[in-house]
């Protein structure tokens, strides 16, 4: 299926191409300054204290996606059913940004805090307080708004913007291993930015206006979405526990190596997540099967094709990526190329079938049960004290199997895929 046909099996067509467009761009610009960046930062700042960086931003990531707290996966749809309805939004919006606010203050709270119990985030207590600013403009960044009123157009160029002046900053003002601290600045700031200018754009080009809120509303809002902030945390965690376990027990520099392979991973399913979000609003309102299935099955086999092309060139996409220093990693990236179809799979199995035709408690089975096992796995390979890079790798790869195949068994269970109707 070609996406230039979008309008031809759907009356949204031009909407959802539309949005798939600026998403992509969106998410194109973010990647590709990410990229960007990641190349430039492993060759200056050396793979050791890059290794560094990542494990102080993937703690950061827990408080991201606190605040956050599943927002981007459904409050999406709440804006969608109530578009014309002015006053609804307005309270939507309210809450939802009150909660954000509310869960801001509290976990940068208990964040400060910790920094001065740890001796190991002590040690780094500069960089850990300095991405706090990087937290802040997540909690302010209303993605989920502009998704909702599907007009992504306007966040895209927000984001090019800072992403634009942050890549030119960073190459021009980086220039030894002794300036991570400026980078992080410079990411803080940037992504403080983008979320502070979109907020205000909500604001006026929406003309929707901050309203009081009960802390009932806010504890409905919140009770509402525990579920997707488990899954959403237990997803992340995925990830970043490889990342806390390898900064713990290897070194900084195969911290280095694993973020840059994972990173390569992430590359192959933008284009994937980014059809998958944009489709959301369209499928949930139209509850269209047969449009989901067929893009389903092309999706999974041009994800197979990308896994093969992974796997060929893992050493020189780490070479590209990370320089001479990372392909040593070809051991750990090959092996992690399988995910790319098991996650584009489990993309489209996710949020554009189960919470679309409105199994959401499944779709937060499928995740938490299959992370509990996960955590299970890890604790075990602890008390053993077996720890190793491609133990950790092949853990990570089960635990999506799982996923996917909790997933697939829902949606046959429900006549979501492989049905006529």
């Amino acid at each position: 299926m070609k996406l230039s046909n979008l309008k031809n099996i759907h009356p949204d067509g031009k909407i959802v191409f539309k949005n798939f467009s600026y998403l992509s761009l969106l998410r194109f610009f973010n990647i590709l300054s990410q990229y960007i960046l990641i190349s430039f930062l492993v060759r200056i700042l050396g793979g050791e204290t890059y290794g560094v960086f990542v494990w102080a931003f993937s703690i950061i990531q827990y408080l991201v996606i606190t605040v956050n707290f599943g927002f981007n996966t459904y409050a999406a749809r709440y804006i969608t059913e109530n578009r014309d309805n002015p006053e609804k939004t307005n309270s939507i919006f309210s809450v939802i940004f009150a909660s954000k606010m509310i869960l801001f203050s509290v976990t940068s709270c208990l964040y400060l805090l910790l920094i001065y119990i740890s001796p190991v985030l002590f040690a780094h207590k500069g960089l850990m307080i300095i991405l706090l600013g990087f937290v802040l403009g997540e909690a302010l960044f209303p993605l989920w708004f502009f998704q909702g009123k599907e007009k992504l157009d306007l966040p895209t160029k927000i984001v090019f913007v800072f992403k634009l002046v942050l890549v030119i900053l960073t190459l021009t003002l980086v220039s030894d291993s002794d300036d991570m601290i400026i980078y992080a600045l410079f990411l803080s700031v940037s992504q403080f930015l983008i979320g502070i200018f979109s907020f205000f754009l909500v604001l006026r080009k929406f003309n929707t206006r901050l309203i009081s809120v009960t802390f009932s509303s806010v504890k409905n809002i919140l009770k509402e979405g525990s579920g997707f902030f488990v899954s959403a945390l237990c997803t992340k965690s995925i990830n970043l526990l490889i990342i806390l376990i390898a900064g713990i027990y290897f070194t900084m520099h195969d911290v280095a190596g694993f973020d840059v392979s994972f990173k390569i991973i992430a590359a192959f399913h933008l284009p994937f997540e980014t059809l998958s979000i944009v489709l959301f609003p369209t499928i949930a309102r139209n509850r269209n099967k047969m449009m989901n299935q067929k893009l389903i099955y092309v999706a999974s086999f041009i994800a197979v094709s990308l896994g093969l092309l992974a796997y060929w060139k893992a050493e020189f996409m780490l070479s590209v990526l990370g320089g001479n220093e990372l392909i040593a990693y070809g051991f750990l990236l090959k092996p992690l190329s399988v995910l790319i179809p098991i996650v584009v799979i489990t993309y489209f199995l996710g949020t554009n079938t189960l919470v679309a035709f409105g199994y959401s408690k499944e779709f937060n089975f499928s995740i938490i049960i299959p992370s509990i096992m996960y955590i299970l796995i890890l604790f075990i390979m602890w008390l053993m004290d077996s720890f190793t890079l491609i133990a950790l790798v092949y853990a990570r790869i089960c635990v999506d199997l799982l996923i996917m195949s909790f997933r697939i068994g829902f949606a046959i269970k429900y006549k979501l895929i492989f049905s006529k109707i």
